[in-house]
């Protein structure tokens, strides 16, 4: 069996252990940029960008910092953040925010497949509103489509969120709202995008537990969950999974799960991010190939998903054992992942001699 055959195994075994999970309604899901790329809201990338940009409007000594950028997001957001509100003030800064995010975009087939599926709950590090927009396209008669936005007051409200997750009855099985863990759009003063927004929300270490961490930290610590939309490199990721593994232990299994796109591009680093995700957070890996910036083999994995789940689902979805002509269906089954795989182990057994 060679690299690129056992790579498609391990898998192809973890996309099973995550479609068991969601089939079992105990998963929680926790939502992060990338499904709202796909109805043309920004990204992590594009939302430092459009705030780069205001802050070299409102004083051109801004300088812009692509080191910073790339290595330490959260804190070039603070100095962007600060600038801003040195020059003209916080409101500047949060309109700007408000008019990125304000627009009620409509939902499309992914996002009321995700709220569809039979999650426990759901979360979202995102500001805007679709998940919100297609849990009342899916079920036009709920009113249980209000978002819950996760801030110093809202206590009962998050009481109540956790008091849903343990509800049993089958009429209410899908989410009763989605909670929002870093503020909404309607909400600019609850936003959490800086370093120091951060640390007010979730404290140090050592200082007295905020309501983020304490939620946080009883969802990760005692509930099952996937992680969809964000890359490898999504800080808020890696901050909220740090939160729980130095509470905690060190994992060394796939407990949760994330979904994550893999290319030649970004494949050697992908793969080492994997690794350190499943020993250090417990978090599994399940890749799905993306050549052309489509994503259609992730559509392919919800699609997998919602039908083991007995969930109806009307999406042209290329069945991923019927591969296309036009589209590249396989998993991972290109020879630029076997050669990649040939070099890293070279590159690993060089480590150890």
């Amino acid at each position: 069996m060679n690299d690129q055959e056992i790579f498609n195994k391990e898998n192809d075994e973890r996309k099973r252990e995550l479609i068991e999970l969601v089939k079992s309604g105990e998963a929680i899901l926790i939502v992060g940029a990338g499904i709202s790329v796909r109805v043309g809201y920004v990204d992590w990338s594009g939302l430092l960008e459009e705030l780069e940009n205001l802050a070299i409007e409102c004083g051109e000594d801004f300088e812009k910092n692509d080191e910073k950028r790339k290595k330490e997001p959260l804190e070039y957001a603070e100095d962007i953040k600060s600038h801003i509100c040195d020059k003209v003030g916080v409101n500047r800064y949060y309109v700007k925010i408000h008019d990125l995010f304000k627009s009620q975009t409509p939902s499309q087939w992914i996002h009321e497949m995700l709220v569809s599926l039979p999650f426990r709950g759901i979360l979202t590090t995102n500001y805007d509103k679709v998940l919100e927009v297609a849990l009342a396209k899916k079920y036009p008669s709920s009113v249980l489509s209000h978002p819950l936005i996760i801030a110093k007051d809202s206590a009962i409200q998050v009481h109540e969120f956790f008091m849903a997750l343990s509800d049993r009855k089958s009429d209410i099985n899908m989410p009763r709202c989605i909670a929002h863990l870093h503020g909404i759009v309607d909400s600019p003063e609850n936003i959490i995008l800086s370093r120091r927004d951060y640390k007010e929300a979730y404290g140090q270490r050592d200082s007295k537990w905020t309501l983020h961490r304490k939620l946080l930290w009883a969802v990760l610590a005692t509930r099952r969950v996937v992680f969809f939309g964000f890359s490898m490199n999504d800080p808020y990721l890696s901050e909220m999974l740090e939160i729980v593994s130095e509470d905690l232990w060190r994992w060394d299994k796939s407990i949760h799960f994330a979904i994550t796109s893999i290319s030649p591009d970004s494949a050697k680093d992908s793969i080492k991010e994997a690794t350190k995700f499943k020993k250090e957070y417990g978090v599994g890996t399940v890749f799905y190939e993306d050549l052309d910036g489509s994503h259609q083999n992730l559509d392919n994995i919800v699609a997998e998903i919602a039908k083991a789940c007995g969930v109806e689902t009307s999406s042209p979805i290329v069945p991923q054992d019927q591969p296309s002509e036009s589209t590249s269906q396989g998993p991972l089954d290109l020879h630029w992942l076997e050669q990649m795989n040939k070099r890293m182990e070279e590159g690993i057994g060089d480590d150890e001699n």
